[in-house]
């Protein structure tokens, strides 16, 4: 989908009304089975020419529920929208971050993106937003070690004392944001599906990509891809 400014909510916003704007109904999509796929490109001419290797992709999940097959999907269809041999950083923001929230419901989300750092598809991993236990809990548990962890700036202020010294040991990069907790509205979708026709929408995950060209720290690429599921 497309790029604009702003907060993360508002460039959803504005990204899918220019995509939708753009959209022919007809010669854009792509239509395979029961899945339509509509993707406003971008020029990306730029990011072509020059030398890729020194670019660096970090995709941010943002997810509905902790099924596997979430994550398959996302990586796979970030990456074929993006023609990116692999994607350097996932970065995975879980459906329940709260206290209650317990490492045997992350394994499932977690196992899958371990088997996309096994087929070659993502060199490295984070999480966003869960507390220092259940961070540490996965960090001991996980074949595939995460790299990252995003801090809500809204929720801490200051990192925690026993999350800086557990980061600083294990060699975990420690990032502060201030996504909002819900990216997508209820009227995000809506205006989704009334421009579609569709009906019984249901939010299955949010991928926000930025590509970064480390040399100068130049942002060659940003947008975001909404993943929906409808009835009808």
């Amino acid at each position: 989908m497309g790029r604009c400014e702003g907060s993360s909510s508002a460039q959803l916003r504005g990204s899918i009304n220019t995509t939708l704007s753009s959209w022919g109904g007809t010669k854009d999509e792509e239509q395979t089975g029961e899945v339509l796929t509509i993707q406003r490109v971008g020029n990306n001419a730029e990011v072509e020419s020059n030398d890729t290797s020194s670019n660096k992709t970090t995709v941010k999940l943002f997810l509905s529920n902790n099924d596997s097959t979430q994550v398959e999907d996302a990586v796979k269809t970030v990456s074929s929208s993006l023609n990116l041999p692999r994607i350097d950083l996932v970065i995975v923001t879980p459906p329940d971050v709260s206290d209650d929230a317990t490492l045997e419901s992350l394994e499932p989300l977690w196992k899958a993106l371990e088997d996309a750092v096994g087929r070659g598809e993502v060199l490295s991993l984070g999480l966003a937003d869960v507390s220092y236990q259940l961070f540490r809990d996965l960090y001991n548990w996980a074949k595939v070690k995460p790299t990252t962890l995003q801090v809500n700036l809204s929720s801490c202020c200051v990192v925690p004392q026993e999350l800086s010294s557990f980061a600083q040991q294990n060699d975990v990069q420690v990032l502060t944001h201030n996504d909002a907790a819900e990216i997508v509205d209820e009227d995000i979708v809506l205006s989704i599906t009334k421009r579609l026709g569709l009906t019984g929408a249901q939010l299955q995950w949010v991928a926000r990509h930025r590509t970064i060209q480390q040399c100068f720290g130049l942002v060659q690429d940003k947008g975001y891809t909404l993943a929906l599921a409808c009835s009808g």
